[in-house]
């Protein structure tokens, strides 16, 4: 349970300002993202395995190779099984994807890795910037942010975040 608190204390995330950390990508390939939380050593709570391509359209293999199991140890798939992709489309680089609707089950931490996951993944095709996702067309109700971009997850232990500056106390008046 404490786990699962702070990872979702990392993860904070999709609407969070800060920029998520990034393995280097592979050249000439992408980066598919899974979870690490099942790995207590992980620097992150996300890391990412080389694909290559077929050299089709990349973003329905990327969301196959997502759906599907890696091949790291200590990495899983964050979506629950089952989840398919009904259609998808770009738009002004935005990728609206429609999941099924076992997407839709997802929810606290396990929604934000998803999210995460696929943003990251996703965000690095060309002409991509944001992803928003629907589940059988509609959207996540209790999702607070619609419109994930890279530039919105916040995926770092805390570390790095310069701690609050403590309220100055006020000044009794000369007499």
């Amino acid at each position: 349970m404490r786990r699962r608190i702070a990872a979702l204390g990392c993860l904070l995330a999709l609407a969070a300002g800060g920029c998520a950390p990034r393995p280097e990508e592979p050249e000439g390939g992408y980066c598919v993202y899974y979870s690490a939380l099942s790995d207590r050593f992980a620097p992150l709570p996300l890391d990412c395995e080389p694909f290559e391509g077929s050299g089709g359209d990349p973003i329905p293999a990327l969301v196959d190779a997502l759906l599907s199991p890696p091949e790291t140890q200590g990495l899983a798939s964050p979506f629950p099984e089952g989840v398919r992709l009904l259609s998808w489309e770009v738009e002004e680089g935005r990728l609206h994807l429609d999941l099924s609707e076992q997407y839709g089950g997802l929810s606290g931490v396990d929604l934000t890795v998803a999210d995460a996951c696929l943003t990251l993944t996703l965000c690095q095709v060309e002409g991509v910037e944001s992803v928003y996702v629907t589940v059988e067309g509609r959207e996540i109700p209790y999702r607070r942010v619609q419109q994930l971009g890279p530039d919105g997850l916040l995926l770092t232990d805390g570390t790095d975040v310069p701690p609050e500056e403590p309220e100055p106390s006020p000044t009794p008046p000369a007499s």
